[in-house]
């Protein structure tokens, strides 16, 4: 386990609040991390892609540095410009990021 690992598990177990905001930045990451594997499979940078969903750069640069929390309804643009769907679930909150996908 990393230094950063065993901090946040300590200030985790010592903060409820902590605990709170950590999970807030982690979901927000995931997220991120979600739309930059999104676009590495169009196989575009960052400007292109922009480009391909009617969006600025600056607005997916910023959605894939867990800046920016887009709308459902810019996801939706975003998926409609990329012949997708939006899909959501519920699940336990238990489940790692690395059980989540791009489809």
């Amino acid at each position: 386990m990393s230094k950063n690992s065993e901090a946040i598990k300590r200030r985790s177990s010592e903060s409820a609040e902590f605990k709170q905001a950590f999970a807030e930045e982690q979901a927000k990451l995931d997220f991120a991390d979600l739309l930059f594997e999104l676009r590495a499979q169009t196989g575009l940078n960052q400007t292109a892609f922009a480009k391909k969903v009617n969006k600025s750069r600056s607005t997916i640069a910023r959605i894939e540095s867990a800046r920016m929390e887009p709308s459902f309804s810019m996801l939706e643009d975003i998926a409609q410009a990329l012949g997708k769907r939006v899909e959501i679930r519920f699940v336990e909150a238990q489940q790692t990021a690395t059980e989540k996908s791009v489809r």
